[in-house]
């Protein structure tokens, strides 16, 4: 008898596991994408503008364009300071691509994204829907980060770094006891920043004082010194930034001058002189660089704008800290910091020089936020909201949340439409002056170009040689002329072009006076057509004996 054929078992096959969906990973909070889309919209369009170059970025454009990189370590020409990593990305950029406005805002771009990229992630790791949307909110919408968005400054760069090394640092707090790796990373991501951003360089320390004090409070003094020892990184960064650069800039005279009182107390402020000070600093604060004055409002829109943006940063502080103690730490000591340095008159707490405050402040207000939403849900979850609504701890939490949303909704739309649209270039066209300039050029012209311009000129059209400034010179009465009259200064050339924006102050009282002098000594020929701010003529000269008295001109 056969015996009956073994039929194996057949293999267990092992089932793959299931494949995720990415949108199952998305939750309530991740509605922050749409401010997040509205933002990157708002971003891309100013920088899609392809606004001509103003003065500021024609100065530091000039270092980055004539210069190697060898040449960014030191000190910049025309009074310009930036950080070196910047500096070096930029020259990278243009050697690569060449010097256009999209070329040169490139990066400045990619940092305001970048902004907002961190702030939705934040948002929707430690705060719900209100909180996130709100977050990403102001951010998207933010004056200092849509302007510099497309401007050939670093000053989105503050804002990226600062709110990197920020939301870095919540990270590594909410560890329960950090591996050394971790405080590496953070203070290696803390050099980094130092050679990208003045600002991040600047809240450093705040950050830094919390990491190690959380250590030392949570575990003692070896924690705290595990948690500060990779300081040293972080120093010989610093050190080589502050040796290859940053030295050129501090006490710089030029920057003492130009800042002047601005942003510091007044002079030996008494107690309450300075308490005043740092009251109204709010309100300074709240027109630039928070932009909270749309189109079409006064001084009174602003006060009440600005103290309640502020007090909901206060309320959004105190909720941080109730979510994680140091959390709040870290948005308060930003701004309590800033305040020290303008006091110590170190760093003025005005414009752009206080942008790095600003990602504090943003999540702060994302706190806020999301606290009174929080409560405001807890208590219709419970089903208790008569009880919920006479409790003072979920109205305050209601209003808080309410304040915060109604502020972001009645900025929102304003300020979108206000710092979205082109400004009109019909009066200031430099670039389009300058160019059209140079395609009048030819031998034997003189160029005369106003000291508002003396940037653009050499940056748009350097062909436009031979060129000089002229300055007026006002005569005593009676008086002879120390320098020149224009009739003596064209004598040898054919023709006169002169080209200047007519900013106000001297060179618009120069570009005047030239403007009316020019008909003593030759027949305008030809004039660009830039409007009344913008002078642009070709002027046919007559030989000398046949021209005019005029004024008198230094040139340079």
């Amino acid at each position: 008898m056969l015996d009956a054929p073994t039929v194996s078992a057949p293999a267990t096959e092992t089932s793959p596991p299931p494949r995720t969906r990415w949108f199952s990973r998305l939750t309530w909070s991740d509605l922050s994408l749409l401010p997040l889309a509205f933002g990157v919209l708002l971003y891309v369009r100013q920088y899609a503008n392809h606004l001509p170059l103003w003065l500021d970025e024609q100065m530091i454009s000039r270092n980055l364009r004539d210069r190697g990189f060898g040449g960014l370590v030191g000190e910049l020409a025309n009074n310009q300071s930036a950080p070196l990593g910047w500096l070096w990305v930029q020259r990278a950029l243009i050697s690569v691509f060449g010097t256009d406005e999209y070329v040169l805002r490139l990066l400045p771009l990619l940092a305001a994204i970048g902004t907002l990229v961190v702030a939705w992630w934040a948002g929707r790791r430690w705060l719900g829907p209100v909180g996130a949307i709100t977050l990403v909110t102001v951010v998207a919408t933010s004056a200092a980060a849509i302007r510099y968005s497309a401007e050939v400054k670093q000053y989105s760069g503050d804002l990226f770094w600062t709110m990197l090394l920020l939301v870095a640092a919540m990270v590594l707090l909410e560890q329960p006891r950090p591996a050394i790796r971790s405080y590496v990373l953070w203070w290696s991501l803390a050099g980094l920043a130092c050679l990208f951003s003045m600002g991040a360089m600047l809240a450093t320390p705040v950050f830094a004082v919390v990491v190690v004090a959380s250590a030392l409070a949570r575990a003692g003094w070896r924690e705290a010194v595990r948690a500060a020892a990779p300081f040293l990184i972080w120093l010989a960064l610093f050190a080589f930034h502050y040796l290859a650069s940053l030295r050129h800039v501090v006490g710089s005279e030029f920057m003492a001058t130009f800042w002047g009182r601005r942003g510091y107390p007044p002079v030996d402020a008494g107690p309450r002189q300075l308490a005043g000070w740092a009251w109204d600093r709010l309100e300074v604060l709240g027109r630039d660089p928070l932009g909270l004055l749309p189109p079409g409002q006064g001084a009174h829109y602003l006060e009440i704008a600005s103290h309640l943006f502020w007090a909901l940063f206060l309320l959004g502080c105190l909720a941080a800290a109730w979510h994680r103690r140091p959390f709040g730490a870290l948005l308060a000591g930003v701004v309590v910091f800033a305040y020290v340095l303008a006091v110590a008159e170190v760093v003025p707490l005005y414009m752009r020089m206080a942008m790095w405050i600003l990602p504090a402040v943003y999540v702060g207000i994302g706190f806020a936020a999301d606290a009174g939403a929080r409560l405001v849900a807890a208590a219709v979850r419970a089903r208790r909201m008569p009880t919920a609504v006479r409790s003072p701890r979920a109205l305050a939490g209601g209003l808080v949340g309410a304040a915060a949303v109604a502020l972001v909704g009645v900025l929102v739309a304003p300020l979108a439409v206000a710092h979205a649209d082109p400004p009109a270039l019909v009066n200031t066209d430099e670039r389009a002056a300058v160019r059209w300039m140079a395609g009048q050029h030819r031998p034997g012209d003189l160029t005369l170009v106003l000291s508002s311009s003396r940037h653009a000129v050499p940056w748009y059209a350097d062909s436009l040689r031979p060129r000089r400034e002229p300055k007026l010179w006002e005569m005593p009465a009676g008086g002879t002329c120390k320098f020149t009259d224009l009739s003596a200064a064209v004598d040898g050339y054919q023709r006169l072009l002169l080209i200047g924006y007519l900013k106000e102050g001297p060179a618009a009282t120069t570009g005047n006076r030239l403007r009316a002098d020019v008909g003593a000594i030759g027949t305008v020929v030809a004039e660009g057509p830039f409007g009344p701010s913008m002078i642009a003529l070709v002027v046919e000269l007559r030989p000398a004996a046949e021209r005019g008295p005029t004024g008198c001109y230094e040139l340079f």
